[in-house]
């Protein structure tokens, strides 16, 4: 991505805005411990000046003016060791010990600002606080504290928190857009690929990158979509081909018959005959249009709003009064071992329909003396159906081809039918969630048609 791009992206947008929150949340904070850091000090300041004052008062109480006189003079001879500086002034406002410059005589706390010493190399005027008051005597005693070491800690904690504050940005404004630009290599992967199917690569897919947080379980999700479009676009091709190689024949027909009477005058009960074949071919064809419709609606999931729940066990009861005469007539013995009250949630109709489609497949497709056994019941908590017969059965290899639509076994291609039947059970068993197997009766075929547990009454 260019960087231009990237500038305008979302993640720069996200990390900038995180970025100046950092800045303000850690400036925030910054200034909170320099105000709690700085008063500290002033706060230590002052109670050192106001105990030097108190050493003064007592000792003015104890052996009195002379006294604290020479108490002063004695420290100013050690005026460069020290950072208290003191002064002592009559009532008339001359010096009578100090190492300070005469002031106006004023009660409280106060600053002063002196001229720089000569030594000093950087030429900064010298800054005091301290606490002045008269005594009893009228004579005047200030106490002054040098600031400089404030000064320095003061220049040093805003020097230090410029530093961490800046620090602190940079970090999170770049870790931001490194994060944010990670995101977005992701991102532009998924709408790589977006773009690649919606150009006609249906095989492309999101590359895994082995996080299993959002945007994984996003592509995890899109991968499974795009297999599902790619799957639906080769079921499209599929039963358009089936389509047209399976109507060509009915329509084949049609012609045929059509242009054969119009060859030459033939007696109304011709015509009947060949109006009544027509006929005949046109519900072949609205036939299968019928089931691959019926087929779509129930892949698009709509009939979902009639569930209820429905009694397997009457519904396969049903069945079974329809059937066994029909089964008997073909010489095929038709047997049922059906639990009573066994339900599930779902399409009555749809599912009536299902097991007939699979009572018909077995009537259709095996011989005579063939036996069919129908069983409703639940199994390891679920309701199941298995019809099963000792037909010939269908090869191992072909069991997950017969649910294609249109898709016949070669063996099947003589008798009635359009190679939806199958196609249609499959579909409703999704709808319902439920799993349909094809196994080896041993010999023939056994259908097991499972619903979930959830479903269960």
């Amino acid at each position: 991505m260019r960087l231009l791009d990237a500038a305008h992206s979302a993640p720069a947008r996200y990390a900038l805005v995180f970025a100046g929150l950092s800045a303000v949340v850690m400036g925030a904070l910054l200034a909170l411990i320099y105000g709690w850091a700085t008063s500290l000090l002033e706060r230590h300041l002052e109670e050192v000046v106001e105990q030097q004052l108190s050493v003064l008062r007592a000792d003015l109480v104890q052996d009195g003016r002379d006294s604290v006189v020479g108490l002063v003079r004695q420290h100013a001879k050690r005026q460069d060791a020290s950072p208290m500086h003191l002064l002592v002034q009559d009532g008339k406002g001359r010096v009578l010990a100090g190492d300070l410059p005469p002031v106006t005589p004023s009660e409280g706390w106060q600053e002063i600002k002196l001229p720089p010493d000569s030594g000093d190399l950087n030429g900064a005027r010298r800054m005091f606080r301290g606490l002045g008051t008269r005594l009893d005597d009228n004579t005047f005693i200030l106490v002054m504290h040098d600031t400089a070491d404030l000064r320095q800690t003061r220049a040093l904690l805003i020097w230090s928190f410029a530093i961490a504050l800046g620090i602190t940005t940079a970090l999170a404004l770049f870790g931001g857009l490194a994060i944010g630009g990670a995101l977005l290599r992701r991102v532009d992967d998924i709408n790589r690929t977006a773009r690649a199917i919606m150009d006609g690569d249906l095989s492309r897919r999101i590359p895994a990158v082995g996080w299993h947080d959002e945007l994984g379980r996003l592509a995890e999700s899109l991968n499974q979509m795009f297999a599902r479009i790619e799957a639906l676009m080769e079921n499209l091709r599929h039963i358009t081909s089936s389509i047209s190689h399976d109507l060509r024949s009915p329509l084949g027909r049609h012609r045929q018959r059509l242009e054969a009477t119009r060859l030459k005058p033939r007696s109304p009960a011709e015509y009947e005959t060949a109006i009544d074949a027509a006929v005949e071919d046109t519900c072949v064809i609205l036939e299968i249009f019928d089931a691959i419709l019926r087929i779509a609606q129930i892949e698009a999931g709509t009939p979902r709003e009639r569930f209820s729940q429905v009694d397997l066990s009457g519904v396969a009861e049903n069945i079974m009064d329809a059937f066994v005469a029909v089964a008997e007539d073909e010489g095929k013995p038709f047997l049922a071992r059906i639990d009573p009250n066994i339900t599930a949630r779902g399409d009555r109709e749809l599912l009536t329909q299902m097991l007939v489609n699979l009572v018909e497949n077995a009537l259709r497709h095996t011989p005579n003396g063939t036996r069919l056994q129908m069983c409703i019941e639940m199994r390891a908590g679920r309701p199941q159906i298995t019809l099963s017969d000792n037909g010939p059965g269908i090869p191992a290899k072909e069991r997950d081809r017969v649910f294609r639509r249109f898709y016949r076994l070669d063996a099947s291609r003589t008798t009635p039918g359009s190679g939806l039947g199958l196609s249609f059970v499959a579909a409703v068993a999704k709808l319902h969630d439920a799993t349909i197997s094809l196994e080896d009766n041993s010999p023939g075929l056994r259908v097991v048609v499972a619903f979930p547990q959830a479903m269960c009454s």
